[in-house]
């Protein structure tokens, strides 16, 4: 039974996470105009609102499901999933810190609270990969 509820709270975190990071990714993608050269210029983290819909629809299809396909698509069954599920955890925690200090530079106060949420999803997305398989 324990067992059973820790894997119900799994599958409502991950529903949890990839919810925030997918809708604020969705957000920013429509609110957050594209400029390649001012990308370029400011750091601009336009490309991982992206990476965040993919990532999040990934954390939505487990929650719901508990099917590990795409899990494993993404990141991989061989010998080497261990290296990359290390590396998507510093890339999360990271690009996570990295969106939520450039949330300080937006304008307007829901972007910057949709920016920091969606800084704080890739945070939580790659302390979340240590209870993967």
């Amino acid at each position: 039974m324990a067992n059973l509820d820790r894997a119900i709270k799994k599958r409502a975190v991950s529903i949890l996470i990839g919810s925030i990071m997918f809708f604020s990714s969705v957000y920013l993608i429509d609110k957050v105009p594209f400029n390649l050269f001012e990308m370029i210029a400011t750091f601009n983290p336009y490309i991982l609102y992206y990476v965040g819909l993919i990532l999040g629809a990934e954390r939505i299809v487990f929650g719901i499901t508990n099917n590990k396909r795409l899990y494993y698509l993404l990141m991989g069954e061989g010998d080497l999933a261990a290296y990359i599920v290390f590396s998507m955890f510093f890339f999360g925690i990271f690009m996570g810190l990295y969106i939520g200090i450039y949330a300080i530079f937006m304008q307007g106060l829901l972007l910057r609270v949709t920016e920091v949420l969606n800084g704080l999803s890739y945070v939580l997305f790659a302390v979340s990969l240590w209870s993967m398989p």
